[in-house]
């Protein structure tokens, strides 16, 4: 009985072992595997081919699934190149595993925006904005509710964005009379946006006004001098 324990100890010992060391291998080459996924996603990024760095991220995600960041690298190159319906598909998985992930957030919105999923984009954006409490994320928000129709929320937005000291010296991008792009002060664009927001609920004299305190701040500024002069169809 003593001699039939130890034989039976002995097996069990070698087969422990045995497993230990078959772990170890399997780990060892699987390191080896994300080692080289990793170099296939250097170099092709060193060289401009975003089809084999988009493959060599799946190949990171399946050998290291609960490492979040890849799926943040893969939305944000969908993103980059206008594949929208991947990108939010991708930034949703992201987010049922980090609900805060501002950057996911962000390309979830604006593919959702893209794809013209606006209700679902303006969700995504509000979520954004509880927890960055960003200016140019309200601006969206105010900008998707006006597209909704949602005129009162949309101007409560806007008088909030000019009560915010980042909008007063913050310049962004509007194009001129030519199409090119030039500086205009964040609040000029706040201002057209409300003149839009006051001509949808029919009030036309405050429109201009708005419409003019845009031009008053940046007076190349195009979309302003077209929408305080209309195209009569």
């Amino acid at each position: 009985m003593i001699k039939m324990n130890k034989i039976v100890l002995a097996i069990t010992l070698l087969v422990a072992f045995s497993t230990v060391g078959y772990s170890q291998t399997e780990n060892t080459a699987k390191q080896e595997a994300i080692q080289r996924a990793k170099a296939k996603y250097s170099r092709s990024i060193q060289y401009n081919d975003f089809a084999i760095a988009k493959d060599a991220i799946y190949d990171l995600l399946v050998l290291e699934p609960s490492n979040f960041s890849y799926l943040d690298s893969l939305a944000y190159m969908y993103f980059e190149f206008r594949q929208y319906a991947s990108a939010a598909l991708v930034s949703r998985d992201a987010l049922n595993r980090n609900p805060q992930n501002r950057m996911m957030l962000q390309i979830g919105a604006k593919s959702l925006s893209e794809l013209g999923a606006i209700d679902q984009s303006l969700k995504m954006y509000e979520k954004l904005y509880t927890i960055s409490d960003d200016a140019f994320v309200l601006f969206e928000i105010a900008q998707k509710q006006y597209d909704l129709k949602k005129y009162d929320e949309a101007m409560i937005n806007t008088e909030l964005l000019l009560g915010k000291p980042i909008v007063e010296g913050s310049q962004v991008y509007v194009n001129n009379a030519s199409g090119e792009q030039i500086e205009a002060p964040f609040k000029a664009v706040v201002h057209n946006l409300q003149g839009l927001i006051a001509r949808a609920q029919g009030n036309e004299e405050s429109a201009k006004k708005y419409f003019n305190n845009a031009l008053k701040l940046a007076p190349n500024y195009a979309l302003a001098k077209e929408n305080l002069n209309p195209k009569k169809e």
